[in-house]
């Protein structure tokens, strides 16, 4: 996808951060852009020889350049992608190998870093090939690894990052600032959307987000193209999970929006909620309360979708724009008409 944000390198410079990283004598035979994502410019990398560190082929993703704008909490957004992988590290969840990092942009101006090659496809690519039995066996996988990451907890609220501006100390001021944030982002891009009717409709509703006492690790872009599946004896499995820069530390529930593009609403999944509990170690539950917390989890996101396309051409900007501007007029009518039911 053709993106403002991607930082498109010439051969010489991958070569030359290459040799930086791995030495003078390793020859970088071929290099293909992987061209899916909209935010990060992300290179396979296939080398002569013995190659790296006993790896022929090796993904170079990089981020944005500091000269380039990014939303607030984009800012250096790929140190939270390494930060979760690390903590992802002694869990059941499955994650590509981190090979190297390097943050000191003292060689090119953007962070970067090497990781394995994955050698399956995103279950968004393979899901015309899954039999449905095959299907509630992911699930299950699914539902295991989601709870295993939720299970790992932070010490503040917020997106994943060193500067205190985006800590909190409860879940409430963490949400809040988030919506602030993106609302100041938006107004300051020029773009028109109803940011004054989402918070009008949040205001009594603040305190309900203060059942959440503890910070649970949340990927927040659990998307099925975020899920890479391999292949073993005719049946696929999940070899890894992937793309958690969008991290933050919150209400796991809010997970629950991006993961229904795998099984649908959870709590018409017996088997996600049954697998989830296994690991979460106590009961599936889901509240009156958790059900408003996830209206307005879906509302931040569609406001999400509205204020990030600074990101894209002209005909996808004003496509999104009419999408969401469309969109959150009745995703409130549906917060409203949940709340007087």
């Amino acid at each position: 996808m053709l993106s403002n944000t991607k930082s498109i390198l010439s051969r010489e410079t991958i070569e030359r951060i290459v040799r930086e990283n791995f030495g003078k004598d390793v020859v970088v035979e071929d290099i293909t852009e992987l061209t899916e994502g909209w935010f990060n410019a992300i290179y396979v990398l296939s080398f002569a020889g013995e190659g790296v560190l006993g790896y022929t082929e090796l993904v170079l993703k990089t981020g944005v350049e500091s000269s380039k704008y990014v939303l607030s909490y984009e800012q250096d957004i790929m140190r939270a992608e390494i930060l979760v992988y690390s903590l992802l590290e002694d869990t059941i969840v499955p994650i590509p190998k981190i090979i190297t990092k390097d943050f000191s942009k003292s060689l090119v101006d953007l962070d970067y870093c090497f990781m394995e090659k994955l050698q399956g496809s995103n279950w968004m690519k393979l899901d015309d090939q899954i039999t449905p039995e095959n299907k509630e066996k992911l699930i299950a996988e699914f539902a295991r690894y989601t709870a295993a990451l939720h299970n790992v907890k932070g010490d503040f609220f917020g997106y994943l990052k060193d500067d205190k501006q985006f800590q909190f100390s409860d879940w409430s001021s963490a949400f809040k600032g988030m919506m602030n944030s993106l609302i100041q982002d938006g107004r300051e891009q020029g773009l028109d959307l109803p940011y004054d009717a989402i918070m009008i409709a949040f205001e009594p509703l603040w305190e309900i987000l203060n059942e959440i006492t503890v910070p649970s690790l949340v990927n927040f872009d659990m998307w099925s193209k975020n899920i890479m599946l391999a292949e073993k004896e005719g049946e696929y499995y999940i070899d890894a999970m992937i793309d958690h820069e969008r991290a933050f530390f919150g209400d796991p529930y809010a997970e629950f929006i991006s993961s229904a593009t795998i099984c649908g609403d959870i709590l018409n999944s017996q088997t996600f909620m049954e697998n989830y509990s296994l690991i979460s170690g106590k009961p599936f539950t889901f509240t009156r309360n958790d059900r408003i917390r996830l209206y307005m989890y879906n509302l931040y996101l569609t406001l999400l979708m509205g204020v990030e396309v600074y990101r894209y051409s002209e005909e996808d900007k004003k496509q999104r724009m009419e999408y969401c501007n469309w969109k959150i007029p009745n995703d409130l009518m549906e917060l409203r008409e949940f709340l007087s039911s």
